[in-house]
């Protein structure tokens, strides 16, 4: 019995060390193939930049480097390891060779700022750019601040921490002039 599983073994080392195709996907796969409970780690220099996960995955029929994702949850980290935000949507999609994952289907990001303080980011579309430190939307898009103001958008830019929000047509609701004494 050892002699078949130290056999075992070596067929698997050796089956591990075999070069893996690099090219397109052959003719026969179809987009019928899924991988269910899909979990990527998103990582820069060794360092972890974002956990993506799918409950279900499917590769483009012609395209391996783009990965179709349902029910999406996307948790950011920053270089510190902390956790500055989380995302979820219905769909998504992962490109390895952009690193560009986009989410659609009402997205939510729920985010923390260095002091703590929660912004949810709502729409139907959302673009995360590991390699670009960059998120952004071309839709309409509402900021909710912890503080009761709301920003809403027809698209926006920003980094990944949030503290570089750029929006495009932008109007703010619930904005309190020299509250406490400080402006806006």
């Amino acid at each position: 019995m050892r002699n078949v599983l130290w056999i075992l073994a070596l067929a698997v080392v050796a089956a591990c060390e075999q070069p893996q195709p690099s090219g397109p996907v052959a003719n026969d796969a179809d987009s019928s193939q899924r991988t269910y409970g899909m979990n990527l780690k998103l990582s820069e220099g060794g360092v972890l930049k974002a956990d993506l996960y799918g409950d279900t995955a499917f590769q483009r029929p012609g395209n391996a480097n783009v990965t179709e994702l349902r029910n999406v949850r996307l948790t950011f980290y920053d270089a510190q390891g902390k956790k500055p935000g989380t995302l979820t949507s219905k769909t998504g999609e992962y490109d390895v060779t952009t690193g560009v994952m986009v989410a659609r289907g009402s997205v939510v990001l729920i985010t923390h700022n260095d002091r703590g303080e929660k912004r949810t980011i709502r729409g139907e579309e959302l673009h995360y750019d590991q390699r670009g430190d960059r998120v952004w939307s071309e839709r309409e898009t509402l900021v909710q601040e912890a503080d009761g103001r709301t920003l809403v958008t027809q698209g926006f830019t920003s980094d990944t921490r949030f503290t570089n929000i750029q929006g495009k047509n932008s109007k703010t609701t619930g904005v309190q002039v020299n509250q406490a004494g400080g402006g806006l």
